[in-house]
């Protein structure tokens, strides 16, 4: 005798029992996707489990014991199949999201929202981010019946154009100085890698989840991408060669804390701007710049024009 979801269910239990009629409701899920159960009373027959059943929905929302944290169990799982850096995406999204974690579902309001924003003091992307995280699992538990179907508009009453979240991220070159600071530390492993995505504009989630098997010795294959474009051979200078192997990549967030201390000016993405800076600079055609570091371009010779592995090489040898 199901109902909605989220409105419990009324099962008669086999044998010969004096309160055959049980009333139970959903409190989780397992890693498989099956229900988890919890009985909340017995009854000598349908209609007592009726009456006590409608009695207990009579504001069914209300009831959902499930915390951020329990429905983020539920549904960071089920996104394996999106890509490496849509999954990375809500994995930092989630960090930011611990103010709230221990919080029920249904207690996430437009007000505790909107707090939880206003005190972020992050770039609007981080925003973003987090809003393109947590949208998708509320849109989740609506369709599980965790929460109402009005819980789909919260983020459309939500203010994110706060002061501290409108400032942009300014993109800073890393400085000559700087860069030989980093290779006489080049036997420290943070800043080898950081030399590593200097020298060769990789994303950081690119090289993290980088592989063997697409690891050349004059250059590596990017072999999954958000774009076209991003699918490409990065060639690997002889600076680069010089450095490597490099130890296995930390996650994200460990790599962020570590690139801080040795760089706490800056943020991880500078090593890309200045890789394409260091490019300019040295006077390397913009196509090539773009095919290197997987940019798309809306220049019709570029159709027609095959950047060779080759000439990919000496452009990153000029730097």
């Amino acid at each position: 005798m199901k109902r909605a979801n989220g409105q419990g269910t009324i099962a008669k239990l086999s044998g010969n029992r004096r309160k055959p009629y049980a009333v139970k409701i959903t409190t989780g899920w397992t890693e498989k996707g099956t229900q988890k159960y919890k009985y909340l009373s017995y009854h000598k027959n349908l209609k007592e489990a009726q009456r006590a059943l409608n009695d207990y929905n009579r504001d069914p929302y209300t009831l959902t014991n499930l915390t951020l944290n329990d429905l983020w169990d539920m549904w960071f799982p089920l996104q394996s199949d999106k890509a490496d850096g849509t999954q990375m995406n809500y994995k930092a999204a989630w960090n930011h999201l611990e103010p709230l974690r221990d919080i029920k579902i249904i207690d996430i309001d437009r007000v505790i929202l909107q707090d939880f924003y206003d005190k972020l003091h992050s770039t609007i992307n981080v925003s973003k981010n987090i809003k393109k995280t947590l949208q998708p699992m509320i849109e989740y538990a609506v369709k599980r019946g965790f929460l109402p179907l009005a819980a789909l508009n919260l983020h459309q009453v939500i203010d994110l154009s706060d002061e501290p979240l409108t400032r942009t991220v300014d993109r800073e070159i890393i400085d000559k100085n700087t860069l030989n600071t980093l290779w006489r530390m080049k036997d420290d492993e943070t800043a080898k890698i950081i030399l590593v995505l200097v020298y060769t504009g990789l994303r950081y989630s690119e090289l993290y989840n980088l592989t063997p098997e697409n690891c050349f010795d004059d250059h590596i294959n990017i072999v999954k991408a958000k774009t076209k474009a991003g699918v490409r051979a990065v060639p690997l200078s002889d600076k680069v060669k010089s450095i490597l192997p490099i130890a296995p990549v930390p996650q994200y967030q460990t790599f962020k804390d570590h690139f801080h201390i040795v760089l706490p000016s800056h943020n991880i993405h500078d090593t890309r701007h200045t890789f394409i800076t260091m490019l300019t600079e040295a006077g390397v055609d913009d196509r090539i710049i773009k095919t290197i570091v997987g940019h798309s371009t809306k220049d019709i010779t570029s159709t027609y024009t095959h950047i060779t592995l080759e000439v990919m090489l000496e452009a990153v040898n000029k730097i």
